[in-house]
């Protein structure tokens, strides 16, 4: 019996030794896990992405470098298949692989950065997650959570009483990632351009909504860096309508922001449309 005991002391140093030496690698799958991760962690660990935020993640192709990537990281993070299908196959198997939301169904909106109370989860989730790898941090970890959540509460709070303040109007997005966000903050589903992430406009749907946009029935459009302009500007052109950038996985973001420059800059984007 001692035998086994001393085996599985063994055997759980062993799998924690790369937590405890130099600083282990969290290897996240979009840059809003990435934002919210260093949020968390700190300078205690290093915070990699897998996928760069002007790809979609619904495109995005697994190299054979992002291959060793995955499996030589202490710990990969990611949504789940319903955001990261090629994922899927590509962790399974691998112990340092965890989906924050595994059993989202494909109907279901997989953006959860997206959702004011999600976002507050996954933080403690990923405090948790860190604590149990490094007990020695544990506090660090916790507290910096709390100091997010508190931080990020503040600001959905006054972004709810400015959206109230200005109201909403009809606008259209180009795909149908920011439900959440919508049912968030009270707004009406909007019209979206790409009615499945994955499948082109056809040329009778594209011919409506300019038909829509000419009779002036949309605030303004919203322009995400991961699509190509093409598109958008097939639907936009001579037309006087305010097209404004709006960015959901944080290609304009720097080393140094936190998530919460990515959540503010989502809500700026619509109080700019609304006052369009």
């Amino acid at each position: 019996m001692k035998a086994i005991i001393l085996g599985l002391v063994v055997a759980w140093m062993l799998g924690n030794t790369a937590w405890a030496g130099d600083k282990p690698v969290i290897l996240t799958s979009i840059m809003p896990l990435q934002l919210l991760v260093r949020d968390i962690a700190g300078d205690a660990v290093t915070v990699d992405l897998l996928a760069p935020a002007n790809v979609s993640p619904h495109d995005f192709q697994l190299r054979p470098s992002d291959m060793q990537r995955l499996r030589s990281a202490d710990l990969v993070l990611w949504v789940g298949p319903a955001m990261e299908g090629y994922l899927e196959k590509a962790v399974a198997g691998q112990d340092n692989a965890v989906a924050l939301f595994p059993a989202l169904s494909l109907d279901e909106d997989p953006h959860v950065w997206m959702d004011g109370e999600q976002v507050q989860n996954i933080s403690r989730r990923i405090a948790r997650l860190l604590s149990d790898r490094m007990p020695t941090r544990g506090a660090f970890f916790h507290a910096n959570a709390a100091r997010f959540s508190t931080e990020f509460r503040q600001y959905d709070k006054q972004l709810q009483l400015e959206i109230s303040r200005v109201g909403n109007r009809p606008y259209l997005l180009l795909h149908d990632g920011f439900s959440r966000f919508e049912r968030h903050f009270g707004l009406a589903e909007a019209e979206v351009v790409m009615p499945a992430s994955d499948r082109l406009p056809g040329a009778r749907h594209i011919v409506r909504l300019r038909a829509r946009l000419q009779a002036a029935e949309f605030a303004c459009v919203f322009r995400e860096p991961q699509y190509p302009a093409a598109m958008l500007n097939a639907l936009t052109s001579g037309l006087d309508v305010p097209v404004i950038e709006i960015d959901p996985l944080g290609v304009g973001m720097m080393k140094a922001d936190g998530f919460l420059s990515l959540y503010r800059q989502l809500g700026q984007a619509f109080l700019k449309c609304f006052a369009a």
